[in-house]
């Protein structure tokens, strides 16, 4: 009877394992099938009682099928999961409320900022790299020049001197009639604006080999800013090169200039702030690759155009508002401030992002 009832408990045993480790369909749940009563949790052990585990948080219900490999690494890479149908229509129609609830502790159903700015970011990168143009001017073809290439430029350098002195010669000759001496001086203008190009150029070149004066220590910020004046092509390189790896920094250029919207206050602490700025970033990030991606299909118009910078500006607008329960008249008077504050950070970053390398 002790051997029959041994072998019982054996079977029962092994049956409970083999469903734990081999579950029927592909599926598994805790206990019974799909949450049917109470059961074991296949993690740790203890008792379930609903969908998840209130002792670890794992679901009840493991799926082993090929569409949970997806499922996987939508969770693992973005933590996303269904969030972000819940998230996404908050964030762009009701932002301020949306970080307000964050801030909060409503948290479970939305995506963290962060999150979302991590693959606003990503995302951004990845349209402007597929959307954006791949002309290159002489300064950003200077990064990869050997050596011999080097020597073909400084010769150009050369050249384009020599140039400018022929054309200032003449300029200052006798008897040059007026309409002689405006069309030297528009002449004048071009080869100067070719030969800054090409400075910037050997300055590139020099910077990344260590030729350069000072062994190719890096320009100051002030030069960095006056080469993408006079390159904006060079800027545009850069920009797409390294404003995805530094964006997290507009964060922190952000967050003084958010302070100074409620100096001194109790209300506010500088989490606040921080949930604020990331939320609002990350759907200006994507906005922005909606705008690329609609240049690229050739449907973007003045019209269109013109409406995103209004969507853009009543987002920051309602954002205020409602995330830090202002009244109209405190969200507009702020406004202002706001949008300059944002031009600031930006620049700022910009500046950033151009002065490294």
């Amino acid at each position: 009877m002790t051997g029959e009832i041994e072998a019982a408990g054996d079977m029962i045993t092994g049956g409970m394992l083999a469903r734990a480790v081999e579950p029927g369909h592909g599926e598994s749940g805790h206990g019974k099938a799909q949450g049917e009563g109470h059961g074991a949790c296949l993690n740790c052990g203890a008792t379930v009682d609903g969908h998840y585990c209130a002792n670890c948080g794992q679901a009840a219900h493991v799926h082993r099928s090929f569409a949970a490999i997806g499922h996987d690494l939508a969770h693992g890479v973005l933590h996303f999961e269904g969030k972000v149908w819940t998230t996404l229509p908050e964030l762009a129609l009701r932002p301020g409320k949306l970080t307000r609830r964050y801030i909060h502790g409503e948290r479970a159903k939305f995506v963290s900022p962060f999150a979302l700015f991590l693959f606003s970011a990503l995302l951004m990168y990845a349209v402007f790299s597929l959307t954006g143009h791949s002309g290159t001017t002489d300064a950003v073809k200077g990064v990869k020049m050997d050596k011999g290439a080097q020597a073909e430029l400084r010769k150009e350098q050369e050249q384009a001197d020599a140039h400018i002195r022929a054309i200032k010669a003449k300029l200052k000759a006798p008897g040059v009639s007026a309409a002689r001496r405006e069309a030297l001086t528009e002449t004048l203008a071009e080869a100067q604006a070719d030969r800054q190009g090409l400075t910037l150029a050997g300055d590139l070149t020099d910077s990344l080999v260590g030729e350069g004066v000072n062994g190719g220590i890096a320009r100051t910020v002030g030069k960095a800013v006056s080469a993408a004046a006079e390159n904006p092509e060079f800027a545009y390189y850069k920009l797409k090169a390294n404003a995805y790896k530094f964006s997290w920094s507009l964060i922190l250029i952000s967050l003084p200039f958010l302070w100074l919207l409620f100096p001194f206050s109790r209300r506010f602490r500088m989490y606040d702030h921080a949930m604020y700025v990331t939320y609002s970033i990350a759907f200006m990030s994507l906005l922005f690759s909606l705008s690329m991606i609609l240049t690229a299909v050739h449907v973007t118009s003045g019209l269109v155009t013109l409406g995103l910078l209004l969507f853009a500006a009543w987002h920051m607008y309602r954002q205020l508002k409602d995330a830090y329960s202002l009244s109209r008249t405190g969200a507009l008077l702020r406004l202002p401030l706001l949008y300059g504050f944002a031009c600031v950070s930006l620049s700022l970053f910009f500046t950033l992002i151009v002065s490294l390398g």
